[in-house]
């Protein structure tokens, strides 16, 4: 990766440490994770937008004439026209939030903004408002960028990343890693990398306090007997909790530093290592 290097070049003497220079302690490789995390500078944080036309947005959706100009961005009519049928179809009324949810931030220093946005946060559907809902998890935001009279989307954003979400540093014209997490809150247990991949953004690795667990395509996976959730990827780690055989877990990636997944048994649970050799895929 471009913006960060896990180099094990320190590593002691054999005659000093009185081990492998290939054996480094658990502590050193995580002090030298948390040294690689923090390289990555954050050079702007996402801010609050101007406001979008919420209600002209639906007005000219609605509207059984077509409308000369549009002062409505496309991104929003395209993901409102979806919204709009799906809250007609449980019976209820679309209508705009009275507070706006929507972030800007400059991504490849171009000096043009972005848009970050989840619509399903800036629209209720009065009379079923469940339609609209993403669990507790909520949706993702979608990021847009403008080129010329057209909107493009650049890729999707946790919504637990994308408030507050930093731009790391990076050179001229080139789009920045993103960095996020807890909501905006620091400091933030763990730190989620958006890399961009050529023709869009893609989360691509995790900084778990200090820890990195590169992300995989998600998916339901199974414990193949009762294990432990510990708090690093190691088997003398500290206990989390534990689970018996047979129960159901996200792996959200696999940990670099060895055969560990990062797996979050439940949305309410806490998120631990457990050995990817004790899971099987769904």
């Amino acid at each position: 990766m471009r913006f960060l290097s896990l180099c094990l070049t320190a590593c002691l003497a054999l005659s000093a440490c009185g081990r492998d220079a290939g054996d480094e302690s658990p502590d050193a490789k995580a002090a030298k994770a948390r040294a690689a995390a923090a390289a990555g500078k954050a050079v702007a944080t996402a801010e609050r937008a101007a406001p979008l036309p919420l209600a002209a947005c639906l007005e000219e959706l609605t509207s059984e004439s077509v409308a000369e100009t549009s002062q409505c961005p496309t991104y929003v009519l395209l993901v409102l026209d979806s919204m709009n049928q799906m809250c007609a179809a449980a019976g209820g009324a679309l209508q705009p939030m009275e507070s706006q949810e929507v972030w800007a931030l400059d991504v490849n220093a171009d000096g043009q903004s972005e848009v970050m946005v989840d619509l399903n946060e800036n629209y209720i559907c009065y009379g079923a408002p469940s339609v609209l809902s993403c669990g507790s998890l909520g949706c993702p935001y979608f990021l847009y960028t403008r080129r010329g009279d057209a909107w493009i989307e650049l890729g999707a954003i946790n919504a637990d990343d994308a408030p507050q979400i930093e731009v790391l540093a990076s050179k001229p014209g080139e789009y920045a890693v993103l960095r996020g997490g807890c909501l905006g809150e620091r400091p933030c247990s763990e730190l989620t990398h958006y890399e961009w991949k050529g023709v869009s953004y893609e989360r691509t690795w995790i900084e778990y306090r200090g820890i990195v667990v590169d992300v995989l395509p998600g998916g339901l996976w199974t414990l193949t007997k009762d294990t432990a959730v510990r708090t690093a990827p190691r088997n003398n780690s500290p206990v989390l909790d534990e689970y018996p055989e047979g129960t159901t877990v996200v792996v959200l990636g696999t940990a670099r530093s060895g055969p560990y997944s990062y797996v979050s048994p439940c949305n309410a649970c806490r998120r631990g290592f457990v050995e990817t050799a004790l899971l099987r895929k769904d």
